[in-house]
């Protein structure tokens, strides 16, 4: 049996280096034509910090768009799941990621490239303020993604309690930093005509950048949030006219022909010749894989990238629910993204026909990557406020909610020991963001696999719980900016298939 395995990992292997071969000879021919372009009108929503509407403001241009025909392409800056479901449910679609810290420029600017076949327009939310990024310098800001696609920025300017300072404050971002275009402004949250009035001739007059639309500051008051924006997608009673309602907002509030002229006026781009898609087509298994994904209203946390990846590679991907009363199908991995389990805390809690089959697969080796709101899945107990709900206890350790958030941000880790997926010190990076905590019980068994270079982790050293061949970590990596991720997980599920027994497939 090791010998089949040993096979398999080369056979694994084998299809690597000749995926790699191919990409390097695509990469001879794509020198060859680094003359072309391609044109996209485009617009990059940007505003003076969080929480200023920007969200909600581009759910609205995306739907308002689709409604009048146009074929949007929806991309979201950051790590952000929340938005980017929005997002591409208003574009008829998926959202993409474009994540400066996470991955390169060349990989921003071949799946913008990608992602925009076919497209019209093409509207990218950024995050946070405008200039701000990982540090005082503000590196990987909105501002710098804006750059790198050429793209104009629309500036959104929450109007509270301020008319002149908001054209100071307008002008400050035209002035800041070179190579950026300001192409106009959206005021929200105004006080009513008077305000808007004064604001616009301000802004238009000590700017010169024109105000192609304002909104009521009462126009969003019934609109549910939840942490740092708008509710989960899952969670919402009725998606769909809420898009209605926000559509009509932007549609009533913003000059959307302007909005247009000022997406057209980005200029051509230097083809990235699409290098980003042999990462997404090339290395095929020599099986049919299965891995089985839990896609629910619990565990709702992937990135569209993530899932390419994995079907690029062979994979027959098999949506799971761990709220049905069902036994896991047969697979051979599991992936659990991230969410919010606590909010069906006591429905996962009932469901011991999964919970059962679950136990039973990963005794018998099953892999299983399990991020963030996996992680707490796999406890043992999820304690939020005075009431504790049994988990699929598979790692011996107990999650508890709290109010405050206890990790968010970039992360980077160490691999430092063995484990299914990853070879021992492999750098990885990635995102955390949970309100949750994690402790081990008295039963401990497992060991952490990675170290925190960057961030919080499990305990603000450690992080990657292994049991078995069960990987649980905090750290959402996005396939894009980690091909090592796919990779492992699929060579872990041959690895799999081949021998269904007890032992370790851990990578050395």
């Amino acid at each position: 049996m090791e010998q089949e395995i040993v096979i398999a990992s080369c056979s694994v292997k084998f299809l690597w280096f000749s995926w790699w071969d191919k990409k390097l000879q695509d990469k001879r021919r794509l020198v060859r034509e680094m003359n072309s372009t391609y044109y996209i009108p485009r617009i990059v929503t940007a505003a003076l910090k969080g929480g200023a509407g920007k969200t909600l403001i581009s759910i609205g241009i995306i739907a308002a768009l689709r409604n009048r025909g146009y074929r949007v392409a929806a991309f979201k800056k950051g790590p952000d799941y929340i938005d980017a479901a929005w997002l591409g449910l208003a574009a008829g679609g998926r959202c993409f990621n474009l994540d400066r810290y996470l991955f390169d420029v060349s990989v921003i600017r071949s799946s913008f490239e990608i992602n925009t076949m076919g497209r019209q327009v093409a509207v990218v939310e950024g995050n946070r303020g405008l200039f701000d990024g990982v540090d005082a310098r503000g590196t990987y800001s909105t501002a710098d993604l804006a750059r790198i696609l050429d793209a104009p920025v629309l500036l959104i300017i929450d109007a509270t309690k301020v008319t002149r300072t908001a054209s100071a404050m307008v002008l400050g971002c035209r002035l800041m930093e070179s190579g950026l275009c300001i192409g106009g402004v959206i005021l929200n949250r105004v006080a009513g005509a008077r305000h808007r009035k004064i604001l616009t001739e301000a802004i238009e007059k000590d700017a010169a950048i024109p105000v192609i639309g304002s909104l009521e500051k009462l126009a969003w008051a019934n609109l549910p949030q939840r942490h740092l924006g708008v509710l989960p997608l899952y969670e919402h009673p009725d998606s769909l006219q809420f898009l209605r309602e926000v559509s009509h907002m932007i549609e009533q509030s913003i000059d959307l022909d302007s909005l247009m002229t000022m997406a057209r006026s980005a200029p051509q781009l230097q083809s990235s010749h699409c290098s980003h898609r042999s990462f997404l087509t090339s290395c095929v298994s020599p099986e049919r894989l299965k891995i089985g994904v839990i896609r629910d209203s619990a565990f709702q946390f992937y990135y569209p990238e993530n899932l390419d990846a994995l079907r690029s590679q062979g994979a027959h991907l098999i949506e799971i629910s761990s709220l049905k009363p069902a036994e896991l199908p047969d697979v051979h991995a599991l992936y659990i993204g991230g969410g919010f389990p606590e909010t069906h805390a006591l429905q996962l809690a009932r469901n011991d026909t999964f919970k059962t089959s679950l136990r039973k697969a990963v005794e018998e080796g099953l892999p299983v990557y399990a991020e963030c709101g996996g992680l707490m899945y796999l406890c043992e107990s999820l304690r939020m406020d005075d009431e504790t709900y049994p988990m699929a206890n598979i790692i011996a350790f107990h999650a508890t909610l709290h109010r405050k958030p206890q990790g968010l941000g970039y992360v980077t880790v160490q691999v430092a020991e063995p484990n299914p997926f990853y070879a021992v010190n492999t750098i990885l990076t990635g995102h955390e963001f949970h309100y949750s905590s994690i402790s081990p019980s008295d039963n401990q068994h497992g060991r952490y696999a990675f170290r925190v270079v960057r961030g919080h982790g499990i305990d603000g050293k450690n992080d990657g719980i292994v049991y078995r061949n069960v990987l649980a970590t905090y750290v959402h990596v996005h396939a894009a900016g980690e091909p090592k991720w796919a990779t492992g997980l699929m060579e872990a599920a041959y690895r799999f298939l081949l021998g269904r027994d007890h032992r370790s497939l851990t990578v050395q």
